[in-house]
């Protein structure tokens, strides 16, 4: 990485653009994948109803009327965006007292290469660092519908208190004898697709996070054993193990069902999951998806300030004594705008 020079930044934002994360699941799979961007730390929303609008009605041949085409409006819906700011300093005693791996020559803290080195590695722990920060604020919004901002006017935002939709519950039947984990998993989905209406349009599956017993409960319950007996259930083609190691997977008709074992992180515990339909982003972007992110401007740096929003932006400056000061930024905003689309499902193992 180049360093900056005269009191002047370096911006390194666009070497992190695809720098992928391993094991961050709900980032991976691209649950929030409708991306906004706003110059403006606060921004308006609206809310998504069913899109039953979007089919025509005939009208009279030589009349005078047209049908509408729906577009993204704005409401009295003003939310803050939180921002997280990461911060690390490198100076001769992270880099002269330590022999690089691998390599029997000393680093030296006049070497560039050395510096450099120390900042790449620096900048590569920032951007881990948010990558996890991104999930965990993901997984709230997602699971509990709530983002902490807590320098905001608004410290807890609540999308269900905003848009006034609740988030639906259920259960699933694990139990070995009588229990039917199938059935209650078509039911959900069956549910689901009603509140949906017109917006099934843009369904693309489910995906159930499952928690370590609800997960073990459908994997070897007998009819899902019979199911892979006759060829039913079969592998997720689609998941990349190579970045996903830690999560095991299979899928099921449309469902894709996923262990979700860290807790801290998700805030699943062993006898929940969570049944959550995937998108496909339309073809007009004036048509917005159900769980989406805005990325907003960042504040720290008022170069920077004035950019284009990015996910994240990591920039560093040197003081006068040549020491490396490297900063990061990043003011994202996971947005649910139907609560009511994610199911609650709790085991019933008994």
């Amino acid at each position: 990485m180049g360093l900056s020079t005269n009191f002047s930044f370096a911006d390194y934002t666009n070497t992190f653009v695809n720098v992928e994360a391993k094991n961050t699941l709900l980032s991976t799979l691209n649950v929030f994948s409708d991306r906004q961007t706003s110059m403006s730390p606060k921004v308006s929303l609206d809310i998504i109803d069913e899109v039953a609008q979007k089919v025509a009605s005939s009208v009279n041949r030589y009349g005078s009327e047209w049908s509408a085409i729906p577009k993204r409006s704005a409401s009295n819906h003003l939310i803050e965006a939180p921002l997280y700011a990461y911060q690390d300093r490198i100076t001769a005693a992270d880099v002269q007292p330590y022999r690089k791996p691998g390599s029997n020559l000393q680093m030296s803290a006049l070497s560039c290469i050395a510096r450099a080195d120390a900042v790449t590695a620096s900048a590569l722990a920032m951007h881990d660092k948010y990558m996890r920060t991104k999930e965990k604020i993901f997984a709230d919004a997602l699971f509990r519908n709530t983002v902490e901002a807590t320098y905001t006017q608004q410290p807890i935002i609540s999308w269900e208190d905003e848009f006034g939709y609740q988030q639906a519950t259920g259960t699933i039947k694990t139990n070995v004898s009588s229990g039917d984990p199938l059935r209650s998993l078509d039911d959900a989905v069956t549910a689901a697709k009603v509140r949906m209406g017109g917006l099934a349009g843009q369904l693309d599956g489910f995906i159930l996070f499952a928690g370590s017993n609800v997960y073990r409960g459908i994997k070897y319950h007998p009819d899902i054993r019979q199911n892979v007996q006759f060829g039913v259930l079969d592998r997720d083609v689609l998941f990349n193990k190579e970045v996903l190691p830690a999560f095991s997977t299979f899928i099921i008709e449309n469902v894709r069902v996923v262990e979700v074992t860290d807790q801290a992180l998700y805030g699943i515990g062993p006898d929940e999951s969570f049944l959550v339909p995937r998108f496909s982003k339309p073809l007009s972007s004036e048509i917005a998806l159900p769980f989406g992110y805005v990325a907003t401007a960042t504040s720290r740096n008022l170069d920077l300030a004035f950019a284009d929003p990015v996910d994240f932006r990591i920039w560093s400056v040197q003081d006068k004594f040549k020491n490396v000061e490297l900063f990061a930024e990043s003011s994202i905003l996971p947005v649910v705008y139907r609560p009511d689309f994610v199911t609650k499902l709790t085991n019933d193992a008994a």
